[in-house]
């Protein structure tokens, strides 16, 4: 099994696989950009083609080969990964025992998707869902928008989806109960069965992530007049967390990264109106609020979204929220003023050029906010203008991109007829209420490494990625190096080298033990772009570094002895010894003076 994983990763071209994610820049030996599992401004995600590993060195601090890549980036199990890997490399994979989890997790796909095929059976081919589909009919929903979206119906039944999944497929209630299609209850409902179904009566429409895993489902009432909640679903279970879906994403994917935009909507049916309306680069967020790994995973398509949502973002702050989220990824985004209708779907179904229209009018989002405020306060009267403050100066304190902040001071500034640096003043009051009043839950750790751990993770870095290991195995060098993890990797490539005439990073890392694994794969991460492409360069940053550490090394012994010998002043008989400690004393204080010089 090691030995086919192994041959996995030989296969695949952890540069090229990484990608077709997210756009890789060669800096040096190895490739860099922004990293796809945080926001940031720099890029610190640094791949390694050499040893086939990446890492970031930002705020997350993930790493590891393509298959912790895989599935953090897809959000699987190891198990998932081995298998797309195994097919797009064609290797076999035999004898793979999955764990309990991932068995777990394949189960609860089968349900859904198995729930998925009767729920839709029932809604276009049989008698019980005709109240249904005469009724989502009725919405304007087309047969070919049922299809495509797999809609259904859930029977007027306590135990309609039992009688299919455990009385003809044979799965057990207690797994339907983690998929959470059922819930216990008071009296038998099938076969001695005291659990009933979850969804009755209500029109289904299956929950898939973007790679079209259904991780549960929706259901929505038939009959407006019913005192039950319009939507229910699936509660949190091991496949399915609502803050991570996108519902239309896996369906318009492709349409989305054609149009190199994304519409957002909140319900299942705006998405579905608005794909019949030919706006086909649609999701649905299942609310206002989107999320940071929703964000996160709508940025690996397109980095301009349109908000097209029921409730009004600029009053709503659940909304706003989702809008900082994506302004922090340095999203592009734009909002719809919906007219014609109370929602997407509603406009969408009566007027679809008027829908089309009002997509391609999306006007910036903080354009958006700006005329929201002038609207709702009118901005003649100073109290007027004060209210206009209250509601902007904390969206423009919280743009992230200081020119497009700076560009709607500006509007701001001459839409209330004020001065630049009153909206600048009121900026900075707002920020300093916020830092004030945060107060950390822990207190800052000090810092994991100090000078010198940083410079000799440095030198090894500078030795192995340049090639020069012969620098590394110098007695100074080992003399030098103080942190037991380093001198432990550079014993063992003495001993490499010692046996071996042709070398490779692979065929040493082969002899790094597990717990040093991740201390030797950020030697290969670490940047040293500018650095590599000057052997010069390379040269004399080792010897700087050499000497720092050295100078490092002879403070330390300055510390010593001074110590040594304020201790011995207080104690007679011992002149002969201050004496010698005092003249090593002067020598290396002369020695550490010379190498200063050098600088």
């Amino acid at each position: 099994m090691i030995d086919q994983i192994e041959e996995i990763k030989r296969r695949v071209d952890i540069v090229q696989f990484i990608n077709q994610y997210v756009p890789l820049k060669k800096a040096g030996r190895n490739f860099k950009a922004l990293c796809p599992f945080h926001s940031e401004k720099t890029p610190s995600f640094i791949v390694s083609p050499e040893r086939q590993i990446w890492h970031c060195f930002g705020a997350c601090n993930e790493g590891g080969d393509v298959f912790k890549f895989l599935m953090k980036i897809e959000n699987i199990d190891f198990g998932e990964a081995l298998r797309q890997l195994a097919k797009l490399t064609g290797v076999k994979i035999t004898n793979y025992q999955p764990t309990e989890a991932e068995k777990n997790r394949q189960l609860l796909y089968e349900i859904n998707h198995l729930a998925a095929e009767f729920y839709h059976f029932l809604l276009l081919n049989h008698s019980a869902g005709k109240v249904a589909l005469n009724y989502i009919l009725g919405r304007g929903i087309k047969k070919e928008s049922l299809e495509k979206f797999q809609l259904g119906y859930a029977p007027n039944m306590w135990d309609g989806l039992q009688r299919f999944l455990v009385g003809k497929k044979g799965y057990k209630v207690e797994d339907l109960e983690k998929s959470g299609l059922v819930i216990p209850g008071s009296r038998p409902q099938v076969s001695g069965s005291r659990f009933y179904d979850r969804f009755r009566h209500r029109l289904m429409f299956p929950l898939r992530d973007h790679q079209g895993n259904i991780r549960g489902f929706a259901g929505r009432i038939l009959t407006p007049e019913a005192k039950e909640a319009k939507y229910i679903n699936t509660p949190e279970t091991a496949i399915y967390l609502k803050s991570e879906l996108l519902y239309g994403l896996f369906e318009n994917r492709e349409e989305i990264k054609k149009e190199d935009k994304v519409i957002l909507v909140e319900g299942e049916l705006d998405a579905i109106s608005s794909w019949q309306a030919g706006i086909k680069n649609v999701v649905a967020i299942k609310g206002s609020a989107l999320t940071f790994p929703q964000v996160q995973l709508l940025s690996r398509f397109t980095k301009k979204l349109v908000f097209a949502l029921d409730a009004d973002i600029a009053g709503n702050q659940a909304a706003w929220r989702g809008a900082e989220i994506a302004d922090q990824w340095g999203m592009e985004m734009k909002v719809v003023q919906i007219k014609g209708g109370k929602d997407p779907d509603e406009v969408a179904q009566k007027n679809p050029q008027l829908w089309k229209q009002l997509v391609n009018d999306a006007v910036p989002l903080y354009d958006y906010f700006l005329d929201s405020a002038f609207s709702r306060f009118g901005g003649k009267t100073a109290e007027e203008k004060r209210k206009i403050s209250q509601v902007l100066i904390p969206v423009l304190a919280k743009i992230d991109d200081k020119i497009v902040q700076s560009h709607y001071i500006k509007v701001l500034a001459e839409r209330l007829e004020v001065e630049e640096e009153a909206i600048i003043l009121e900026i900075g009051k707002f920020i300093s209420r916020q830092v004030s009043s945060f107060r950390p839950s822990v207190k800052p750790s000090r810092a994991s490494k100090d000078r010198r751990e940083i410079l000799e993770e440095y030198l090894l870095a500078l030795g192995l990625q340049s090639a020069n290991w012969s620098w590394l195995v110098r007695r100074k060098v080992f003399a030098l190096v103080k942190t037991l993890k380093f001198l432990r990797i550079l014993e063992i490539l003495k001993e490499y080298l010692k046996k071996h005439q042709k070398v490779s990073s692979q065929g040493l890392a082969k002899l790094i033990p597990p717990e040093l694994e991740e201390t030797f794969n950020r030697l290969y991460l670490l940047d040293l772009e500018t650095v590599l492409q000057d052997e010069d360069k390379i040269k004399k940053e080792f010897q700087k570094t050499l000497l720092e550490l050295e100078k490092i090394y002879l403070k330390e012994q300055l510390k010593q002895l001074a110590e040594e010998i304020e201790r011995l002043e207080t104690q007679t008989g011992e002149e002969k010894t201050l004496e010698k400690l005092s003249k090593k004393f002067r020598d290396l204080g002369i020695k550490l003076a010379e190498l200063s010089k050098k600088e």
